[in-house]
């Protein structure tokens, strides 16, 4: 999928291994990860637009210094249209995206099983990606997945970090109450459970961060030392 160099460099980011300040060499990114130097630049690109990393004029990007403030304020912005494109999907979606979103509870309750993270994640895009199609609105939608672009890195890593012991259980759960909200027609609970969702996702993401801050080699808040 598109995003997952995008999400190997921000993971990068994420633990540590690359700090704020370091250059982003597009020559040595594309031999570790064995591709040529254009995904690299467009991964490179959309972590500019995240804000994990700053894109410079003629020069490498850097990866920035993390903000919780500005981190708090997007997953906050995130909850709203999230949530607004929930409730929505429950009052527009057709036939063939209620099977769908069946399809995909299904599907996600046999990857939760099995602890496969990589899956969960591809998993959590599909879902949210059908709520934003159901919403059925095309400014909606483009807010949507634009304001996802930028907190992908951050949320995702809830489930590709090696160091966190991701339980998937949880979003799945969430996910699963979300649809039957959905399903049901309920657009206030499908709304209120998907801000739930995204404020449970920054909670732990404030967590890890929390726990692996007395690493000598974690990564700074900006402000902090």
């Amino acid at each position: 999928m598109p995003h997952t160099l995008r999400q190997k460099l921000a993971d990068l980011v994420l633990l540590g291994t690359l700090k704020p300040g370091d250059r982003l060499d597009e020559h040595s990114l594309a031999e570790r990860f064995g591709v040529s130097r254009t995904p690299i630049r467009e991964a490179i690109r959309q972590l500019g637009a995240s804000g994990l990393v700053e894109i410079r004029p003629r020069r490498s990007a850097v990866v920035r210094s993390f903000d919780r403030t500005e981190l708090s304020e997007a997953f906050e912005a995130m909850g709203e249209i999230e949530a607004l494109c929930a409730a929505r999907a429950a009052v527009r979606f057709n036939e063939a995206e209620r099977l769908r979103l069946r399809a995909l509870i299904a599907a996600s309750e046999d990857i939760t099983a099995r602890k496969d993270r990589a899956a969960a994640l591809e998993m959590d895009f599909e879902f949210h990606g059908l709520l934003h199609d159901g919403a059925r609105n095309w400014m909606l939608k483009t807010v949507a997945e634009e304001t996802r672009l930028k907190i992908t890195p951050y949320s995702a890593a809830l489930f590709t970090m090696e160091s966190y012991d991701a339980d998937l259980g949880r979003p799945h759960c969430q996910h699963a109450d979300i649809a039957e909200a959905v399903l049901a027609g309920d657009s206030d609970r499908a709304a209120a459970l998907m801000r739930e969702h995204i404020a449970q996702a920054l909670i732990s993401l404030q967590k890890f961060f929390d726990e692996t801050a007395a690493r000598p080699d974690a990564p700074k808040e900006k402000g902090r030392t």
